[in-house]
């Protein structure tokens, strides 16, 4: 199951700060859903979004859209086969040629 919650780094990236001014801010302003299981403390997707202004839905929305992004960079460089080449290619690796 996913969590509702983001680690302190991740979150300060989110919010463009550093991790220990976001610490800071978190006990100066005593900030609601802020949870402190762990020695770095887990902040709610819920507080998040309210800090930037915007839904949890639409926080949950970037943060995938970014995700994808990056697995997209990642295999621009692979090569592509169209038509009957990719068949070709897709039946050696099945029959177990490189």
């Amino acid at each position: 199951m996913p969590t509702l919650t983001l680690d302190l780094n991740t979150s300060a990236v989110l919010l463009g700060t550093q991790p220990d001014q976001l610490l800071q801010f978190i006990q100066r302003e005593n900030l609601p859903g802020v949870l402190f299981f762990e020695a770095q403390p887990q902040v709610s997707v819920f507080t998040l979004a309210n800090l930037l202004n915007t839904t949890p839905e639409n926080l949950m929305e970037w943060l995938e859209d970014e995700a994808l992004a990056e697995l997209m960079d990642e295999v621009e460089e692979d090569e592509w086969y169209e038509g009957d080449a990719g068949q070709q290619v897709y039946q050696a690796l099945l029959d177990g040629e490189s």
